[in-house]
């Protein structure tokens, strides 16, 4: 049996009296001591090493307990750039943050739905990317690293998009084809966790111990963290919500079975849904689900029959899947997202409720609460540009350069996958 290796105390250090100055600063180094255990000398000996490699920064001065002024502390969000990308079924979000996750650009590309190929992913990422870069010049050399939020199941150590149903891909290395076009570290995850990340660190979940963020867009999904850690499952494809059954023999779902949440949740279902009852209706002519979706949801406001009626079914297909949620893991907090969720959520957020009220065990409701996300139709960039900031976090701002081992079933917090050495 080979020896366990020792853990390296230093770094340990770093990353506590780094974390701590990130979420609670301004902050003096008593207080660091004081909520992390540390002694004053090593929190000592660690803020010179930050402050030295220009990651925190003194921020002022305060009282201290026995009057004399203490330095405070905060992080210098200057110290480098984060890169976000949400990629959607209709469009890549390519975004760009400082390290206090302060958004400084954005570009949008869509994606032609005509036929959705690796290439054609891999380019509108590289392009936006270098679109982005360009617009900080000789700075690119401080970027930390590029978080990619992915759809479908994702292997973040392989770095391989494992299926993504919605576009019939099997086993494709993104990570790799990324690779020799970025030269950048990577890390990739299915966008519903990176959302989830998103939600639980900077939004509606900031001070909750529990939450499951669901994405309702063109695919359903759902990210869930509890006590700060993202539940992955033996494989990560935990948090496939959308494909629990609501239905035996149900409206067949792309995933190839039937009765699947997705299949009545999802965009282009609710819009078949719509169509289907009724025929004579007509919407816009193209592929543009939200223009499509949003003329369904103003019809549904006037009081149109077939449009109120697609409304409410939505709302309590939803409501049972997020009792059946409740039941099974019990969040303390439920919200949500996604373009449809954002977009849909005002109207259908009240009959979710009633839904889960009559539907949800009593004991595992009389805890939980269901509201909305809060970061918006940025929320998967920049979960993903959180899978970055917390491997700095994590790392103490001293970046692992060995790439991992293959992911083997092991779960694991927040992997990287680091192309060059």
């Amino acid at each position: 049996m080979a020896p366990q290796k020792k853990p390296d105390l230093r770094k340990i250090n770093r990353s506590k009296a780094l974390r701590m100055i990130y979420f609670n600063g301004p902050i003096s180094r008593l207080q660091i001591s004081q909520a992390t255990g540390l002694s004053p000398a090593t929190v000592t000996n660690v803020v010179a090493e930050l402050l030295a490699e220009g990651a925190v920064l003194e921020a002022g001065t305060t009282e201290s307990e026995g009057g004399r002024p203490s330095t405070i502390l905060a992080i210098n969000p200057d110290y480098g750039y984060l890169v976000g990308i949400d990629v959607g079924e209709t469009m890549i979000q390519v975004e760009l943050f400082d390290v206090s996750m302060k958004r400084l650009a954005q570009i949008i590309r869509p994606l032609d739905q005509n036929e959705i190929q690796p290439e054609q992913v891999i380019n509108n990422i590289v392009e936006g990317v270098e679109a982005l870069l360009a617009g900080i010049g000789e700075r690119r050399n401080s970027i930390l690293g590029v978080g990619i939020g992915f759809p479908g199941l994702v292997n973040p150590a392989s770095g391989v998009s494992v299926f993504a149903p919605n576009w019939g891909w099997h086993n494709v290395p993104v990570g790799e084809m990324l690779e020799e076009r970025l030269q950048l570290p990577l890390l990739l995850d299915n966008g519903a966790k990176t959302m989830a990340l998103a939600e639980s660190m900077f939004g509606a979940g900031k001070h909750a111990e529990s939450i499951a963020v669901l994405l309702i867009g063109t695919g359903v999904g759902a990210g869930i963290v509890n006590h700060g850690e993202l539940f992955r499952g033996i494989s990560n494809s935990a948090g496939e919500w959308g494909h629990t059954t609501l239905e035996l023999d149900g409206r067949l779902c792309r995933c190839g079975n039937h009765g699947c949440l997705e299949a009545y949740a999802g965009a282009p279902n609710i819009i078949s849904r719509y169509l289907e009852s009724a025929p004579e209706s007509h919407l816009p002519s193209g592929s543009d689900q939200l223009e499509k979706l949003t003329v369904i949801l103003n019809r549904a406001r006037a009081g149109e029959p077939a449009a109120v009626k697609v409304m409410d079914e939505t709302a309590r297909y939803i409501g049972v899947g997020v009792a059946n949620l409740i039941n099974l893991v019990n969040p303390g907090l439920v919200v949500l997202g996604g373009w449809v969720g954002l977009l849909l959520g005002d109207l259908l957020l009240p009959k979710v409720q009633e839904v889960v009220q009559k539907t949800a065990l009593v004991q595992a409701l009389q805890n939980s609460k269901i509201g909305l996300c809060e970061l918006g139709y940025q929320a998967v960039a920049m979960g993903a540009a959180t899978l970055v900031l917390d491997h700095f976090l994590e790392t103490a701002g001293e970046p692992e350069k060995a790439k991992p081992a293959a992911h083997n079933g092991e779960s694991r917090q927040h992997p990287l996958y680091s192309f060059f050495s």
